[in-house]
């Protein structure tokens, strides 16, 4: 008797390594989607804070990323961060995809009359391009009647 696989067995076994990989693959994209997301959302925490800080020191918000107690680099493998003044007092940390697409806005508010948000509160606002994936990524809900994210 003859000992090995067939032709048609190992077929078979190239054929349900390939279904596996097909209902796999899909779904590992999605877990390494929302693990950059969640490394931006850090990222940009960090930086706001960092700038809240600096805004309680020096009365204004910071004008570059190097003027924070923060170590983060203008650009990583996948995004790019900043920081921004919206109004007089209210600071904003900016990221942005490598593939310019979106630039969504993490803002902590210090001054009321400069935003349509409470005192205290902190917000994601997309400033440009399309931030509807990375709001979905982060799972973050739209703020009733404003184009403002919590």
């Amino acid at each position: 008797m003859k000992q090995g696989f067939t032709l048609i067995e190992l077929m078979v076994v190239v054929l349900i390594i390939g279904i596996l990989s097909s209902i796999a693959l899909p779904q590992y994209e999605k877990a390494v989607a929302k693990a950059r997301a969640a490394e931006a959302v850090v990222t940009t925490k960090n930086i706001l804070d960092a700038a809240s800080i600096y805004a309680t020191t020096y009365r204004t918000c910071p004008a570059s990323l190097s003027d924070l107690d923060v170590k983060v680099t203008s650009d990583t493998k996948n995004w790019s961060f900043g920081v921004n003044q919206l109004g007089s007092r209210n600071c904003a940390a900016v990221v942005w995809d490598k593939e310019g697409t979106f630039e969504a806005y993490r803002v902590f508010v210090k001054n009321e009359a400069e935003s349509d948000m409470p005192s205290g509160s902190m917000y994601w606002s997309c400033q440009g391009g399309s931030c509807e994936e990375f709001f979905k990524a982060i799972n973050v809900k739209q703020v009733s009647g404003t184009q403002n994210y919590q």
